[in-house]
């Protein structure tokens, strides 16, 4: 986390921009702006399907989710248990908890724009990753935003950012593109995932996904669209929710749903 709070400061220090700021400015602000809100430790959402409806439980250190089908019974339900690709959160926690500290006498590194994007998506970040261009001015439901491009440099499979949409007022994430290899028990193949954020309390939050998939077995693209329903976000969760051994242990024994009291039922 230090390291991500250095950016920030180095980012303080860098020249005012100007009236047409380069897409490296506009990114460095929107890095400032998303380091601005809070990271919840737990987040606990429904997410709406082609009407199927889903309780997830996210825990922010490792991005672990517990995801359940609603309506549940009264005991524990049969859960999926994964490492999320794109979580609810609008940067990536467990990366930025994986950054290496910097020694408190090293020099202060230089400004990395490409090092730092880490901070926006799931990716292993090592070294100038990628080249960034603003692509045009759009605007996302009203909001005046800059489109910057992202052309990684090596390993794109890895580096799976392509696009962003920043708000041209707040530097705020609108929207972000990836190219991402999904889950094969989902639907397999290589897939174009478009992310919609919104604030929620003092977080920026995932609101809407939508996943095209291109499987070499598919005549058609697979469209997905997930919307964001409800959310709470709990102080605590116990680990065995993100644990299949121990959660399996928990099922078996009949409990009783532990979340059942924050939302278990889709809106009427």
């Amino acid at each position: 986390m230090i390291a991500l709070f250095c950016a920030v400061a180095l980012l303080a220090q860098a020249p005012v921009p100007s009236a047409s700021p380069s897409a490296n400015e506009v990114v460095f602000r929107a890095l400032a702006r998303l380091h601005s809100y809070g990271t919840p430790p737990y987040v606990v959402y429904m997410t709406v399907e082609n009407g199927e409806y889903h309780r997830i439980a996210f825990r922010g250190t490792d991005e672990m989710m517990n995801d359940v089908t609603l309506p549940t019974g009264s005991t524990l339900p049969n859960a999926n248990i994964y490492r999320a690709f794109v979580g609810p959160l609008s940067r990536s926690v467990h990366e930025a908890i994986a950054t290496p500290t910097p020694s408190a006498t090293a020099p202060a590194p230089a400004l990395d724009l490409e090092s730092t994007l880490k901070t926006i998506a799931v990716v292993s970040s090592r070294g100038h990753l990628y080249d960034v261009s603003v692509a045009g001015a759009e605007t996302i439901e009203g909001h005046h935003v800059y489109h910057v491009a992202l052309h990684p440099r090596r390993d794109p499979q890895q580096n799976a950012l392509r696009d962003l949409w920043i708000d041209t007022d707040t530097y705020d994430v609108w929207r972000a593109d990836y190219v991402t290899e999904p889950d094969v028990q989902l639907v397999g193949g290589e897939a174009d995932l478009t992310v919609d954020f919104t604030t929620v309390g003092n977080y920026r939050i995932a609101s809407s996904w939508i996943a095209v998939y291109h499987a070499p077995d598919l005549h058609t693209p697979v469209y997905r669209q997930l919307r964001v329903v409800r959310m709470a976000f709990p102080e605590s969760l116990p680990d065995w929710l993100f644990d299949e051994p121990s959660y399996a242990k928990h099922l078996r024994d009949h409990e009783p749903d532990y979340l059942s009291d924050i939302f278990n039922k889709p809106p009427s």
